[in-house]
């Protein structure tokens, strides 16, 4: 039973980053051109924060083209006080990092990085729904972005069908 119940949550965050980021082209990595837009900075340090969890999207995933291999989570404090409350407080930061699985008949062992996913929780900067903001960053860059204003309200409807604070993932201990 608990191999389901991990097979069923495994789909449920691939079907939403797929949902989120199969929408953009990879072929857009800038924002806007808003010179006013609010932004996303790179989470320098996130290896540094909590590690949420960690799981593995595997080839017969319909998400694993776009998030195949391993998904680190990582939370900053505020984020990890959303975790305990169920409730995400300003400044609250996740971050997914998508890395290539590499697989030899022994063992499988991280490759390059894929993508690195945040999410940053700012009611006063950003106006997106819930007041969170998602970006994605291209492969080791700190600057090549994926998602576009339309893609990011996409991350954001599905989001808010989640009743933790839009968060889907869990932490755990």
């Amino acid at each position: 039973m608990r191999s389901i119940s991990v097979t069923a949550k495994l789909f449920v965050v691939s079907l939403v980053v797929v949902m989120c980021l199969s929408i953009s082209s990879f072929s857009s990595h800038s924002e806007s051109g808003d010179v006013n837009e609010v932004t996303v900075e790179y989470p320098e340090g996130y290896r540094d924060w909590t590690h949420v969890k960690t799981y593995v999207v595997k080839p017969k995933s319909p998400a694993f083209s776009i998030i195949g291999g391993f998904n680190h989570v990582y939370a900053n404090d505020k984020a990890m006080t959303g975790y305990q409350t169920g409730h995400f407080p300003n400044g609250s930061v996740i971050v997914s990092d998508v890395v290539h699985a590499n697989d030899d008949s022994l063992n499988t062992r991280e490759g390059a990085r894929v993508h690195l996913d945040v999410m940053v929780k700012d009611t006063i900067h950003f106006q997106d729904p819930g007041g969170w903001r998602f970006e994605t960053f291209e492969k080791d860059s700190k600057s090549m972005r994926f998602l576009t204003p339309t893609t990011r309200l996409d991350c954001n409807n599905c989001h808010l069908k989640h009743n933790k604070d839009m968060v889907f993932s869990n932490y755990r201990r």
